[in-house]
């Protein structure tokens, strides 16, 4: 049976023809989704679930990034037996969540016709505009919510800023920032270390702009 969801923007769907046999109000599982949104010209996620039609048609800054993060981080985690893919891998992070992460290391059992990361210990997202407040809020909650994942890691492409969540032996997530070209970023977790200097190659960032404190004048 087809079903419409009445939907439109970034947070919906919008006269999409579903092949689910659900009732038109009913939410979608995961798995429905997952077998559902093989084959389909746009992006989706699913979150809460409610199938959402992803924005497309990044700024190059941004893609440049992602595919300097993929290049510096799949021979390294190769060598431990971990998997490094871009942003059609997906991530299930609730029975009714579904995330399609810019960057997943999936180190979990080799399955070439899985539709999802096994077991994703780094996801990376590369903030945009019209994703840094959801990055930063919703899905840095759902990732942190996942049994699998220790490191989220957050990345600006237009200036040198990266922030990091690990979480640690006790299950408590610390969180490093990274705002210095000259800086690595250190993931034992994966086997791996990750340069700024390489995040950035051919982008040409801006610096962070520093705080500086005022002399109280008395």
């Amino acid at each position: 049976m087809a079903v419409k969801f009445g939907l439109s923007s970034r947070q919906t769907i919008g006269e999409v023809g579903l092949a689910l046999a659900v009732p038109r109000h009913d939410r979608v599982t995961a798995d429905e989704f997952l077998r559902w949104v093989v084959g389909q010209s746009e992006r989706f996620e699913l979150v809460d679930g409610r199938i959402v039609r992803m924005m497309v048609g990044a700024k190059q800054s941004h893609n440049v990034v992602a595919a300097n993060i993929l290049a510096a981080l799949l021979p390294q985690t190769k060598r431990g037996g971990c998997r490094t893919t871009a942003s059609d891998t997906s991530v299930r992070t609730s029975p009714q969540g579904v995330r399609y992460p810019d960057i997943v290391v999936d180190c979990g059992p080799r399955d070439p016709n899985a539709l999802e990361a096994s077991k994703p210990v780094l996801v990376v997202e590369i903030s945009s505009p019209s994703t840094s407040t959801l990055d930063a809020t919703d899905k840095l909650d759902e990732y942190r919510g996942h049994g699998d994942i220790a490191l989220i890691l957050l990345v600006e492409p237009d200036v040198v800023l990266a922030k990091l969540y690990r979480r640690d032996a006790q299950g408590i997530w610390q969180v490093e920032k990274y705002d210095d070209i000259g800086q690595s970023v250190e993931l034992p977790e994966i086997g791996a270390t990750l340069a700024l200097r390489d995040v950035y190659d051919t982008v040409e960032p801006s610096a962070l702009p520093k705080l500086r404190l005022v002399e109280d004048a008395g």
